[in-house]
């Protein structure tokens, strides 16, 4: 299986600023005393050693996943993300109407669903695109927010073989060599799904939106076996823990209990994920370090990673 991320904001696209810009080269500077910048090799070498809070940035799109199993393509939410996903994909057989991919919507929200209208392989004649989701409205909220007074070209304008297939909650759906299982997630205010996909023994948790009000043994359960073992979790941890219980029915959790779960649940790796749009990149990787310390102390192995637009993860 492989991973990659497109977006993976939550809420809102949020573009980096220049002050921002302008702060990560003050450091990569100040940090630069004495490297002999006319050496070109160890000016190279110098940059791929920044951390990456001064050397990269986790990006502004909002959430899309591209999770390749097997020869499937499946691509987990239409954020922002999508627009670059599509542009990658137009240089494959998508750009000669023979691609084919599965879309699986977690919730409409605007940060899951708005970059389909920029989305070219799906404007291209013979490329195949099935969408799916519990979500019966999912169709009629993908043309809503296409109407002409929000947007100028409508969902119809597409020439791709467009498809809106509902499927059934904690029900396992074949999809070609893969399996999926959608599991309602406590959201408001129409609820989300997260997707367990499973391909040759291996599986990966898509577990976006969700705000776990109570996190006792009892009220966790559900949500244990549906991560059980994962080889990778990832999780939204949109707030830190003590701005969760800020905004306590906003739909999101914390770097802190995804820990907690992927401790319980056996996890082997835990993306952080859905990041506020409010925290810069710092904030975002301190959260990473509170789950990486949470987790030491229980003797537990689970890998944390920030998800982040570009990261790449295979096994």
């Amino acid at each position: 299986m492989k991973v990659k991320f497109w977006g993976t904001r939550g809420s809102i696209p949020t573009p980096i600023s220049p002050t921002m810009i302008e702060d990560k080269i003050r450091q990569a500077l100040r940090g630069a005393v004495g490297l002999d910048l006319s050496n070109e090799a160890a000016v190279e070498s110098y940059l791929h050693r920044l951390p990456m809070t001064v050397g990269r940035t986790i990006g502004g799109n909002t959430a899309c996943v591209e999770l390749r199993a097997g020869r499937q393509l499946l691509i987990f939410d239409a954020g922002t993300g999508l627009r670059v996903l599509g542009n990658e994909l137009m240089k494959t057989e998508f750009a000669q109407g023979r691609g084919v991919a599965d879309v699986f919507i977690s919730h409409t929200h605007w940060d899951h669903i708005q970059g389909l209208p920029f989305f070219v392989p799906g404007f291209i004649p013979g490329n195949r695109l099935t969408f799916h989701s519990p979500h019966e409205n999912l169709k009629d909220a993908f043309v809503g927010q296409q109407a002409d007074v929000y947007f100028p070209v409508p969902l119809g304008i597409l020439r791709a073989n467009v498809e809106f297939q509902p499927m059934p909650a904690g029900v396992w759906t074949q999809i070609g060599d893969a399996r999926v299982y959608p599991h309602p997630m406590p959201h408001p205010l129409h609820g989300s799904f997260g997707y367990r996909v499973e391909h040759n023994g291996q599986s990966v948790v898509y577990a976006t939106d969700a705000e776990y009000e109570n996190m006792s043994v009892a009220d966790t359960q559900d949500y244990i076996e549906f991560f059980r073992n994962a080889d990778l979790l990832i999780f939204d941890a949109q707030y830190t823990l003590s701005d969760a219980l800020d905004k306590a029915g906003w739909g999101h959790s914390s770097p802190l209990s995804g820990a907690e779960f992927a401790y319980r649940a056996g996890a082997r790796r835990l993306a952080l994920f859905h990041h506020d749009p409010a925290a810069d990149d710092q904030a975002v990787y301190a959260g990473q370090k509170q789950a990486e310390a949470y987790l030491a102390r229980r003797g537990c192995s689970c890998q944390v990673v920030v998800a982040s637009e570009g990261l790449e993860i295979e096994w």
